[in-house]
C-alpha cells in the first residue's frame, strides 16, 4: 500500500509541473504574438518641416552709450555753481556750471594796460621809421641809421602781436569760466560740487546720449571673415523679457585679443526711447550664412553610432532607425538640417529614450496635434 501511494504522489506531481511548463510556454507564446506598444505623446515627436537655416554666433557685451563725454574745467578757481545734477536732461551749449571769475578779470585787466603801453611804443617807433626814411631818400641819414629804426619799429609790432594774444587769452578765460554742455544728453556723473575749487582739466560733469548704444562683443577668428560692417544682430537685454533689439556691426577690431585671439567687433543699436542704460547686459545672435532650404529636426533627435548619424522615426505604425546626413546648425533655434535621409512631413523622436528600438509598434497621438 505504501509502494502505490508513493507512486501515485510522484504521477500527480509529473502532472503538475507538466502543466505548469505548458502555461509559461503559452504566456511567452501570447507574449510574442502582441508585442508592447509604444505610446508617444505630443512632446516626445516631431513632424519634419522643410527649412532654411543659418549659421549664427552668439553675440553678448555690456552696453554702453556711443557718445560720452567728461566735462573739464580749462581754467582754475572757485566752483560758483552747479546747475545740473544726475540724471537730467542737457543740451549742447546749455550753461552747467560757472567758475569765479575774479582771477580771470585781473589778468585781463593787467593784459589791456600791457596792450595799452606796448601799443604806444610802437605808434612812436612808427613814427620815427616814416620821418627817417624821409630822410634817408634825401641822404641826411645813413642805411645803416635807418635799419636800425626799422628793427625797433618791428619790434615793437612784434610786441603789440604777442600783447593782443594775451589779451585773447585773458578774454577766453573769463568765457571758460561759464562751462557749457559739449552734447545734448543726460548727466551721468556730477564730479564736484560748489565752493570747490578746481584746477585745470578737473572733471565736472560726465554726460552721455543715450539715443544711441554700442554693445563690444567678441567673436571667434574663425567666423570672423564672413563678419561685415551694416551686418545685423537681433539683441535681448535683460529686464526687457522677450523685447528684441536690432543691433548692426559699425566697426570691426583690426587686431586679435592677446591669449583669447578673439576679434573685437562694435554693434550699434538706436535706442530712440531712451529706454536702454549704459552697463545693460545684452545678448544675442548674428547669422554668418544661411544654408539652402533642406529637412530641419531637433538636434536632440539624432544620436551617432559608429561614426554614423541616425534618428528615430514612425512609419506605418513602427519605430524606424533611418541614417541621415547632417548639414548646418542653428543654436539659437536648436535645429539641425538633414541632408538626406528625410523628407518633408515624416514623424520622428525628439529625444532617444530607454527601450526605444527599431521595429517596435509605435501608437502616435493625432497628427493636427503633433508640435512642428
Amino acid at each position: 500500500m505504501v509502494c502505490v501511494a508513493l507512486a501515485l504522489t510522484a504521477s500527480v506531481a509529473f502532472l503538475l509541473i507538466g502543466h505548469s511548463g505548458t502555461a509559461k510556454a503559452n504566456s511567452e507564446l501570447a507574449s510574442s504574438a502582441n508585442p508592447a506598444v509604444l505610446e508617444f505623446s505630443n512632446s516626445d515627436l516631431y513632424v519634419v518641416q522643410v527649412e532654411s537655416l543659418g549659421r549664427a554666433v552668439p553675440v553678448y557685451g555690456t552696453l554702453n552709450p556711443t557718445t560720452q563725454a567728461i566735462v573739464k574745467s580749462t581754467v582754475s578757481g572757485e566752483l560758483r555753481q552747479v546747475r545740473v545734477r544726475e540724471g537730467e536732461r542737457v543740451t549742447r551749449g546749455a550753461v552747467i556750471a560757472e567758475i569765479d571769475t575774479t582771477d580771470a578779470r585781473s589778468r585781463l585787466a593787467a593784459a589791456l594796460a600791457d596792450h595799452g603801453e606796448r601799443r604806444a611804443r610802437q605808434s612812436i617807433a612808427e613814427r620815427n621809421r616814416d620821418t627817417n626814411q624821409t630822410l634817408l631818400q634825401q641822404n641826411f641819414i645813413s642805411q645803416n641809421a635807418f635799419d636800425q629804426l626799422q628793427s625797433t619799429y618791428q619790434s615793437s609790432e612784434a610786441a603789440v602781436r604777442w600783447s593782443d594774444a594775451q589779451v585773447d587769452l585773458a578774454r577766453k578765460a573769463i568765457d571758460d569760466a561759464v562751462v557749457r554742455a559739449p552734447l545734448s544728453g543726460t548727466v551721468a556723473k556730477r564730479y564736484v560740487n560748489p565752493g570747490e575749487r578746481v584746477g585745470v582739466d578737473a572733471p565736472i560733469l560726465g554726460i552721455v546720449d543715450l539715443s544711441r548704444m554700442e554693445v563690444e562683443a567678441t567673436v571667434a577668428a574663425s567666423d570672423i571673415a564672413a563678419v561685415v560692417p551694416g551686418q545685423t544682430v537681433s539683441l535681448r537685454v535683460d529686464g526687457f523679457g522677450g523685447r528684441a533689439f536690432v543691433g548692426t556691426v559699425q566697426r570691426i577690431n583690426p587686431m586679435a585679443e592677446p591669449g583669447s585671439r578673439a576679434i573685437r567687433m562694435y554693434v550699434a543699436t538706436p535706442n530712440p526711447d531712451g529706454v536702454l542704460r549704459g552697463g545693460m547686459f545684452a545678448q544675442g545672435t548674428m547669422v554668418l550664412a544661411r544654408g539652402a532650404a533642406t529637412p530641419v529636426v531637433p538636434q536632440s533627435a539624432v544620436f551617432e553610432e559608429a561614426g554614423q548619424s541616425y534618428v528615430f522615426a514612425i512609419e506605418e505604425g513602427k519605430v524606424v532607425k533611418k541614417r541621415v546626413r547632417t548639414g548646418l546648425r542653428d543654436e539659437s533655434s536648436g535645429l539641425l538640417a538633414v541632408e538626406s535621409g528625410l523628407t518633408d512631413g515624416q514623424v520622428v523622436v525628439r529625444v532617444r529614450m530607454p527601450g526605444l528600438k527599431a521595429g517596435s509598434a509605435a501608437k502616435l497621438p493625432a497628427k493636427t496635434n503633433l508640435p512642428a
